[in-house]
């Protein structure tokens, strides 16, 4: 049985943007952008544990809670779109995007590891 506040919660995170997609709704919102990615990487549904991995030893360093509160212009990753974020890396892979030390970072990953990362960082809350 649902309840109201049950529903109000549910309305509530899909306004705020706080409800993180599924795996293969992350799937359906890539489909809808205008982006080019491999064949294995539009099929691959994202796995958040291999995300996790990826966001500790890779990202943490200038998206974890120590450095947000040091350098507020670094951007908080924790709730965004997982499309949002693999689009924002795959341009800096491609360079569309210029950061040199984004470039290099997005460099080092595969679209399959861009996927997981991304997922990773969407399902978390700000």
């Amino acid at each position: 049985m649902i309840r109201a506040s049950m529903l109000i919660l549910i309305g509530w995170g899909l306004l705020s943007g706080q409800v993180a997609a599924t795996p293969a709704q992350f799937n359906q919102d890539l489909g809808k952008l205008a982006i080019s990615i491999t064949d294995e990487a539009t099929g691959d549904q994202a796995d958040i544990a291999k995300g996790e991995q990826l966001a500790n030893t890779r990202c943490v360093a200038c998206h974890g809670e120590a450095m947000l509160k040091m350098m507020p212009a670094y951007p908080n990753l924790q709730g965004q779109k997982a499309a949002y974020l693999f689009k924002q890396l795959l341009d800096f892979k491609q360079g569309r995007r210029q950061n040199p030390l984004m470039q290099g970072q997005a460099a080092m990953l595969s679209e399959l590891e861009m996927k997981d990362v991304a997922y990773y960082y969407s399902t978390l809350t700000p």
